[in-house]
């Protein structure tokens, strides 16, 4: 699916799909080395092997111990988005503590809170005044609610060649807040809805509202970097000292030095495409098995028109 701006008369519309910027809960594995897909897009093998008719071709006995993580496609990835726009230079500043600023930003779209299924769906945002300037944009960013609706499944072989489904399941606690999901196993199980709170980028005991806490780990798989900062609902979006205050995601996608948004008078329209094929669903596994669900990130890819 894909979102397209017309920049040279009002938008009417945006649609989205498939998310415009990924922000994860596994944050120790979102590395400048890319973790493994559980399958590659070209069909070629990955992580857990062969994929066909939605199945997989190792067992947890192949899978065992030589691979702890890959990347899937989910079934659902719902956000709920208030604000969209391009920038001639990173929004998050530096400093201590980080903060955002739309000095050098266009807004191309504002929401009390549009809450679209990326992974199934479009929706229609509230439609922009204007055009962004003509100019080179090296970064856009998107503002969401800082949790994330998800579901998902993978089925891998058994011992005996048989089909064995591994599907997601509501938050353990009840509580709609875990950052990931465990699993339920069967043939016929039924992936079910569960909910990423996302409102820590540092290790248990320590808080960050910022990432990549490292600046290495930002780099993604094919290019370009990504970088977050979790803010409290108010006006300002002041930075999160803690993890109760965060409220709101500011996501921010840089681009490749030879890869600006170039935006001039003859430019007759934006479009934007993005995916989580692959890439948007993380998956953990112990002894071969899965065993937890959650979000990753993934990357908008820009085209004029």
């Amino acid at each position: 699916m894909k979102l397209k701006q017309n920049l040279l008369k009002n938008i009417n519309s945006i649609a989205v799909g498939f998310g415009l910027i990924g922000i994860t809960a596994f944050t120790n594995v979102a590395k400048a080395e890319a973790p493994p897909k559980c399958m590659t897009r070209d069909g070629v093998a990955g992580a857990i092997g062969d994929k066909v008719d939605g199945k997989y071709s190792k067992t947890a006995e192949q899978i065992a111990n030589s691979m702890d993580f890959c990347t899937e496609t989910p079934e659902r990835f719902e956000i709920t988005i208030y604000e969209l726009g391009l920038c001639t230079d990173q929004p998050i500043q530096t400093g201590s503590p980080r903060t955002f600023s739309r000095k050098d930003c266009v807004v191309t779209m504002t929401s009390s809170g549009s809450t679209a299924d990326l992974a199934n769906s479009t929706v229609n945002l509230p439609s922009m005044n204007g055009r962004p300037p003509s100019d080179e944009y090296t970064h856009a960013y998107i503002i969401l609610k800082n949790t994330f609706g998800l579901r998902g499944s993978v089925t891998i072989k058994n011992a005996s060649g048989g089909d064995v489904k591994y599907c997601s399941m509501t938050n353990k606690d009840g509580s709609g807040s875990n950052s990931t999901s465990g699993t339920t196993v069967g043939n016929f199980c039924t992936a079910e809805d569960h909910t990423e709170l996302l409102n820590n980028f540092a290790d248990q005991g320590s808080f960050s509202a910022y990432f990549p806490i490292v600046e290495e780990d930002g780099v993604m798989d094919g290019g370009g970097k990504v970088s977050a900062l979790l803010t409290a609902a108010d006006t300002n979006l002041t930075t999160a000292t803690q993890a109760s205050e965060a409220k709101r995601l500011i996501g921010v996608f840089e681009t490749n030095s030879g890869s600006k948004v170039k935006i001039t008078d003859a430019t007759n329209g934006l479009e934007m495409q993005l995916t989580v094929t692959d890439i948007g669903y993380g998956i953990t596994f112990t002894n071969g098995e899965p065993v937890f669900f959650g979000s990753m990130p993934f990357k908008p890819v820009f085209k004029t028109f």
